[in-house]
């Protein structure tokens, strides 16, 4: 019994723990493990919180855009009409357009397009006809319905000092463009600032720009996103190997 006792008293003294630099290198150790494992999830947070903005930003985008091309498309009334009215700016189109079975539509519509930089939302103000006939129709005293198309919607960046605008126009061309590094072009970009009666008669195509961003308001490249698209208002394409004579909706 004495024995076992002496044994087990040896043994305890045998026994040694970690030396303080070994718990150091421990705990640095696992502070190391730790700080790369929170960092590995908190890219991965982050990379999913963009792809959720770069969706939703796409999809919000997507849907103005489609708004008002459906309703460009809609905007040669008849053959020889002026879909673009005079008083269209580059941060405001003003068009008519209408919809129907018939031939000769009884009604029609006037859409204003309004982007409003500083709250950064594009509206669609609607005006319907309140007289006249096919193709001309009045809107005297008609109270504008307004939509909101988008949210958080910005220029597209052309370079760091100058933007793309949001609604640029067109108009043909005496002859068309030739180039050899670019696709023959039976159009020429007008200057407008405020549009008059007369470059509003030769407005041909409408192109639209905007960089769409997501309700979180994150405003980062990578979670935006850009849309351009163009409008042709024609029922057909004029010779491009011939001087141009067409007129908007011929």
């Amino acid at each position: 019994m004495l024995s076992a006792a002496r044994h087990l008293r040896r043994r305890l003294r045998d026994e040694r723990g970690l030396t303080l630099i070994e718990t150091l290198v421990a705990m640095i150790t696992g502070i190391i493990v730790s700080f790369a494992l929170f960092s590995i999830l908190e890219v991965s947070l982050h990379q999913s919180s963009r792809l959720t903005d770069v969706v939703q930003a796409s999809q919000l985008g997507r849907t103005a855009m489609t708004h008002i091309v459906d309703e460009l498309h809609s905007a040669c009334i008849a053959p020889g009409f002026t879909p673009v009215q005079e008083g269209s700016e580059p941060s405001k189109l003003i068009f008519e357009n209408a919809y129907g079975e018939a031939a000769e539509p009884a009604s029609a519509r006037k859409d204003e397009i309004v982007y409003e930089k500083s709250a950064k939302t594009l509206l669609d103000k609607t005006y319907r006809s309140t007289g006249g006939e096919y193709p001309a129709f009045t809107y005297v005293g008609s109270a504008p319905t307004t939509v909101r198309l988008g949210e958080n919607i910005t220029e597209t960046e052309l370079s760091k000092s100058e933007n793309y605008p949001i609604f640029e126009y067109y108009e043909y061309a005496s002859a068309a463009s030739t180039s050899p590094t670019e696709a023959s072009s039976t159009l020429k970009k007008m200057s407008v600032t405020k549009m008059t009666a007369a470059q509003a008669d030769a407005v041909a195509s409408v192109v639209v720009n905007f960089t769409a961003g997501p309700t979180s308001k994150e405003t980062s490249k990578g979670r935006l996103a850009p849309f351009s698209s163009q409008t042709t208002f024609a029922f057909s394409a004029p010779n491009s190997e011939s001087t141009i004579e067409d007129t908007p909706c011929e």
